[in-house]
């Protein structure tokens, strides 16, 4: 079989296709991916090159993709990258119990599991697929995948002063969903 254009073959046509989608998606990817690791203690940079890499063993199916599914795949991975090493970092905290005593506070106690450390993948995804109306799921996915909220009120036909309200009440659903009986502390008096 002849290589197309002029002597490339098709591995390096979808191999240049591939540089061209990661290099017009990593920016966005990096932006969710600086939000997630915002508490230290995951590269946002490592969990990008991760998510490409995921991308690129499945570029075929995601080349005849819309862009908006290609964005929810993305921020899927990202995510699921990111509770990954959190939980990675997790079993390691809980497999060294002398770590647990240099963690403790000053009056011995250790540091209590934050509350996303206990939430899995599963359950993160599933609160997510729980959203509604769903609009507001699909305003979090969009804003998930990286999009900013013009980008969002464009696509779900909605000004983009309804899209943070909507982002608002999306994140406050999650939390009661992942963290049932628990008072958001934003809305506290006194705090």
């Amino acid at each position: 079989m002849m290589g197309v254009g002029g002597g490339a073959t098709m591995d390096d046509v979808q191999h240049r296709q591939f540089e061209d989608f990661a290099r017009a998606r990593r920016p966005g990817l990096l932006r969710v991916a600086r939000r997630l690791c915002a508490g230290g203690g995951t590269d946002p940079e490592d969990l990008v090159q991760e998510t490409l890499e995921r991308a690129y063993r499945h570029f075929d199916r995601l080349v005849g993709e819309n862009a908006g599914a290609v964005s929810v795949w993305l921020s899927t991975t990202l995510s699921n990258r990111f509770l990954d090493h959190c939980r990675r970092r997790r079993t390691e905290v809980l497999g060294a119990p002398a770590l647990r005593v240099v963690q403790g506070d000053a009056t011995g106690e250790p540091v209590p599991v934050e509350r996303w450390e206990q939430v899995t993948r599963d359950d993160f995804l599933r609160a997510i697929d729980q959203l509604r109306p769903t609009h507001l799921r699909d305003a979090y996915r969009l804003h998930a995948s990286g999009l900013r909220y013009r980008a969002i009120a464009q696509q779900l036909r909605a000004p983009e002063g309804t899209v943070g309200r909507w982002l608002s009440e999306a994140r406050q659903a999650l939390r009661e969903l992942l963290t049932p009986g628990e008072t958001p502390r934003e809305g506290r008096a006194g705090s």
